[in-house]
């Protein structure tokens, strides 16, 4: 009878660690890149012979022999946060913790004021430099974008060409903006004078100075090879002098009507601050500046292992390999790691409908073994006033 209360009591202590189990997947349903853990039972048998010849034990109750760990993806949930990031596929990112590296799929990310990448539990997400070693993905010396002096200016639209005899009128554009080697904008003037039938020649200026000028030409109304750009030196008031060409190679055609020469870009910039930052697929983190120019920084790095079932919780939805593990790391998008979805991160993998069963099983298994305990207890207590009655 003893040993039936014991058998009783490991019913009731391994149903009450699998309730623990349960009752920390449930807690963790709205958890980012929480993963769900499922207890594991074993049967114990008493290897003493029952007298039956067969060798065979009698059972002695049960034990729980660790929990598994569910690895599969959580539930996409959209947050709209460039900086939020969610794995398709294979692959877990690489955070920094003290000196210690964990591994996780919440991608629930954003920078801190010294310009390095965390997340919500406030460990440095690692990337991986050009030699491939992981490091703090940080963003602090792409601050600024530095100016980008013009060197080609385009244009587009019609030059009005001549009517029969009657040349048109000389056709100006203004306002054609150029950046110079420190960043300073200046506004050109252009002007068109036709001196043939699908021959101009454009002079270019900036105020009363001329800054230079040369011949266009036209053939069945598109420009002519050779005679298609113009080459100018300009050299702004205390910058250093830079070569601009006027190209009127592509969009620029000649045929009688009304002029609609227009501007149509150039290739300089200004110096721009730090505006906002995204993550591509391949995990590349782009930085976007004031000056509507972006630049490509770090790499996220992603791990990947021979079985994810060598990871143990390490709390925050991270795990930490264990000793004999090996952990490869790499990019995603390359070597069957998966690709990176910005704006969205990976939620709990918690299923309700299956929780709430294991907590009825367990509830059910936890009274099932009481009544095994107060079973024995009374026919223990029967046998003890049948000793007493005699």
């Amino acid at each position: 009878m003893f040993e039936t209360i014991s058998i009783g009591t490991s019913g009731l202590l391994s149903s009450e660690k699998g309730l623990r189990v349960v009752g920390n997947n449930l807690a963790n349903v709205n958890t980012t890149g929480f993963k769900s853990s499922q207890v594991g039972f074993a049967s114990m048998f008493d290897q003493q012979s029952n007298g039956s010849g067969t060798g065979q034990g009698e059972g002695s109750g049960v034990s729980t022999r660790g929990t598994t760990i569910n690895f599969l993806a959580g539930l996409d949930q959209s947050t709209g946060s460039a900086t939020d990031v969610k794995i398709n596929g294979n692959g877990f990112f690489v955070v920094k913790r003290g000196n210690e590296y964990l591994y996780t799929r919440a991608g629930d990310f954003q920078f801190n004021d010294q310009g390095v990448m965390v997340n919500a539990a406030g460990d440095k997400v690692q990337a991986l430099d050009d030699g491939g070693k992981l490091v703090d993905l940080a963003v602090a010396r792409y601050s600024t974008n530095p100016p980008k002096a013009t060197s080609t200016v385009r244009f587009s639209g019609n030059l009005a060409a001549y009517n029969g005899n009657i040349a048109p009128a000389d056709q100006t554009l203004s306002n054609i903006t150029v950046v110079d080697g420190n960043g300073g904008s200046h506004n050109l003037t252009l002007v068109f004078k036709a001196t043939a039938p699908s021959q101009f020649t454009a002079t270019v200026t900036e105020g009363s100075t001329t800054l230079g000028s040369g011949t266009v030409k036209f053939a069945g109304g598109a420009p002519v090879a050779g005679f298609n750009n113009l080459a100018v030196m300009y050299a702004p008031a205390g910058t250093s002098a830079i070569s601009l060409k006027f190209d009127f190679s592509s969009d620029v055609f000649s045929q009688i009507g009304s002029s609609s020469i227009a501007f149509a870009g150039q290739d300089g910039y200004v110096a721009g601050a730090k505006s906002d930052q995204a993550i591509g697929s391949d995990g590349v983190v782009s930085v976007k500046y004031s000056n509507g120019q972006s630049t490509p920084g770090p790499r996220l790095a992603l791990a990947d292992f021979g079985s994810p079932q060598d990871l143990a919780e390490a709390g925050q939805s991270a795990f930490r390999r264990s000793a004999t593990a090996v952990a490869t790391y790499g990019r995603a998008g390359e070597n069957g790691l998966g690709t990176l979805l910005s704006g969205h991160r990976e939620g709990s993998n918690v299923d309700l409908a299956e929780e709430f069963s294991n907590l009825i099983l367990m509830q059910r298994g936890y009274q099932a073994a009481s009544h095994v305990v107060s079973t024995a207890n009374e026919m223990i207590q029967q046998l003890f006033d049948m000793k007493g009655g005699r």
